[in-house]
């Protein structure tokens, strides 16, 4: 087999290979997704619902009854900013990386720059943002894809707990919201301090009416909330990872399959390519036998 030829085979044996990985991890990726999409599906309807109540019930009561729903000058915000562990799905951590600059970065008119503070889930979200110089404040060891609600309530209390002492006057969470298989896009979240006003026009959209609808409620509107508060953050920043994992694994999905397919495409062009370089070789060597024949007349 010529030199050229033998290549060539080389070529298309490894893509072949690496083919059978991509197909592999979009197959992976595809079962895992089916998991994640149920459960932040799941979810979405529990937040939804208590974040309606937590909107009613805040509308009716005095609005220093907790710390969590009193509005103060921002001069430190907290963000948490939820990536992947892992790489393979395309832009998704760079997109959510520029994204989340792009948001600690806006000032509104008039008000003085806040210090932002950085708290990062995700191996790939600390790298990136630490290689656009940006300093991490407190990179959680966990892994993502493993989070349950037992440790993210965990999480959720420090930074309420950070809030409440006056070390941030903002919290928010940056994360990739999972509206549907073919679209996920960017958000950031305030979830403290809590607004009551945004939550009742959720609430007012909602079905079931508006906030104005009376309920007789035991023991009272007070005790009620300030039990629905804590919980409602809980469930909150829970969902949005919920949603973070079905993108990042919608992401992983898509790069894989559009690997595959590009792989497809290589071995096509090589293969007529080897095909080409086969008949050169073949036409060559019945040049020279044809040559050698007639030098022998």
């Amino acid at each position: 087999m010529a030199k050229g030829t033998k290549e060539l085979k080389q070529r298309i044996t490894g893509v072949k290979n690496i083919q059978q990985i991509t197909k592999a991890m979009e197959m992976v990726a595809t079962q895992k997704l089916k998991r994640l999409q149920s459960r932040a599906d799941a979810a979405r309807p529990f937040s939804s619902k208590i974040q309606e109540m937590v909107g009613r019930l805040a509308g009716s009561v005095r609005s220093d009854l907790s710390p969590l729903l009193e509005s103060r000058e921002t001069a430190t915000v907290a963000n948490l900013v939820v990536a992947s562990d892992k790489g393979m799905c395309g832009g998704y951590n760079a997109n959510l990386v520029r994204f989340a600059m792009a948001t600690m970065d806006t000032v509104e008119d008039g008000q003085p720059a806040p210090n932002q503070r950085l708290h990062v889930l995700g191996n790939k979200g600390d790298v990136l943002l630490r290689a656009r110089k940006r300093s991490v404040d407190l990179k959680y060891e966990d892994v993502v894809e493993k989070l349950d609600y037992t440790r993210v309530r965990t999480i959720v209390r420090e930074l309420v707990s950070d809030f409440l002492e006056g070390r941030v006057d903002q919290l928010r969470i940056i994360y990739t919201a999972f509206l549907s298989v073919g679209r996920q896009r960017p958000a950031a979240v305030t979830i403290l301090p809590i607004q009551p006003d945004e939550l009742i026009a959720a609430s007012a959209t909602g079905e079931g009416g508006g906030p104005d609808l009376d309920f007789i409620i035991e023991p009272d509107e007070e005790a009620l909330l300030m039990e629905l508060l804590p919980k409602f953050l809980e469930i909150k920043v829970y969902s949005a990872i919920l949603e973070s994992l079905a993108s990042e694994f919608t992401a992983r999905r898509n790069a894989m399959k559009q690997a595959t397919d590009a792989a497809d495409e290589m071995i096509g062009a090589l293969k007529r390519q080897y095909n080409r370089a086969r008949q050169e070789s073949i036409t060559s060597e019945l040049l020279e036998v044809s040559s050698g024949a007639e030098a022998l007349k």
